[in-house]
C-alpha cells in the first residue's frame, strides 16, 4: 500500500467550542494509541520529494489564523504528548505583547472571535518555538476576504509582508504559507518559489505521498469531536489510493457549494 500522511487542520481549541481541551487530547491519545506517529511538515516534505519513505503511520497538526487559545489549551496538550505542531498565522492579528501572557482566565472565541486580545502574542509565539514542537507559517498578512469574482493584485506583497514580519520577530526562516479559506491561483506558485516558501496548505482532502505538488498540500478539516470520527478519517487518508478517492467526492461537494455561492463556502479561513 502506498502509504499518505494525513494533515489536520484546527483553528480552535477551547472549551467554548466543539473541540474542547478534552476532545483535542483525546483525539491526539487515540491517534497515538493506534501507532500513528506525530510528524511535522518538513516531515510531509522528505515524503514527497522522495528523499524519505513513508514507510510509518504518521499525522501532522496545523491550526490556521493563531489564536490566543491555540497557546493557552492546545500547547499544554502538545507539550503533554509531545506532538509536533504548525501553527500559520495572521501576521496583521498577532499582539505585540514581549512576555507570554499567565493570566488568562476565560475566552470567548465565539462572539469576539476576531476581536484584540484573541490572537497569539509575538512573545507566546517566541515560547511556542523554544519548545521545539512549534513551527509557523505565513496565513498572509491581512486574512483579506477573497471574493472570487474580484482580482487578488496585492498578493505578493501579502506574503512578503507576512513573511518577513514571522522571519523577523521568531528569528527562523518561514518556508510554509496556508491560503485564507484555501483559496489560490496556480500563478502565484512561482511568487511563493521567488519568495523561498517550501509548501502550500489548501482545505481541500485528498492525499499527500510521493510526487504531489508541495505547494498544494491537502488537509483534514477536523470538525466533529469523537476521537472515532477522526481516526476514520485518518484510516482513510493513510492509503495514498483511498485518500484520492475520499478528495475526489468531497470535493465534488465543495465544489457544488462554490458553483451556488461565489464568496468562500469554508466558515474559517
Amino acid at each position: 500500500m502506498k502509504r499518505s500522511i494525513p494533515i489536520l487542520l484546527y483553528h480552535h481549541v477551547s472549551p467554548d467550542r466543539d473541540i474542547t481541551p478534552d476532545v483535542f487530547e483525546s483525539q491526539l491519545r487515540a491517534l497515538l494509541a493506534q501507532g500513528y506517529r506525530s510528524l511535522s511538515l518538513e516531515d510531509v516534505l522528505r515524503v514527497i520529494a522522495g528523499r524519505s519513505p513513508a514507510n510509518q503511520r504518521g499525522f501532522v497538526v496545523t491550526f490556521d489564523d493563531g489564536y490566543l487559545d491555540n497557546w493557552v489549551y492546545a500547547f499544554p496538550i502538545l507539550k503533554k504528548l509531545n506532538v509536533k505542531a504548525t501553527i500559520y498565522v495572521v501576521t496583521s492579528y498577532i499582539e505585540r505583547q514581549t512576555r507570554p501572557r499567565e493570566d488568562v482566565l476565560t475566552l470567548d472565541t465565539r462572539t469576539q472571535e476576531r476581536e484584540i486580545g484573541q490572537f497569539l502574542s509575538w512573545g507566546e509565539a517566541r515560547e511556542m518555538l523554544a519548545s521545539g514542537l512549534v513551527t509557523f507559517g505565513s496565513h498572509t498578512h491581512t486574512h483579506r476576504g477573497w471574493i472570487r469574482t474580484r482580482p487578488y493584485l496585492d498578493v505578493k506583497q501579502e506574503l512578503v509582508q507576512s513573511k518577513a514580519l514571522v522571519e523577523a520577530e521568531l528569528r527562523q526562516p518561514c518556508h510554509h504559507i496556508a491560503w485564507p479559506w484555501g483559496e489560490y491561483e496556480e500563478a502565484w506558485w512561482p511568487i511563493l518559489i521567488r519568495l523561498g516558501f517550501r509548501s502550500a496548505a489548501t482545505v481541500r482532502s485528498g492525499a499527500n505521498t510521493n510526487g504531489i505538488n508541495p505547494f498544494e498540500l491537502q488537509r483534514i478539516k477536523v470538525v466533529h469531536p469523537s476521537p472515532q470520527w477522526l481516526l476514520s478519517r485518518i484510516q482513510w487518508h493513510s492509503s495514498a489510493r483511498k485518500a484520492k478517492w475520499f478528495g475526489t467526492f468531497y470535493g465534488l461537494d465543495q465544489r457544488f457549494k462554490q458553483w451556488l455561492k461565489p464568496e468562500s463556502p469554508y466558515s474559517h479561513g
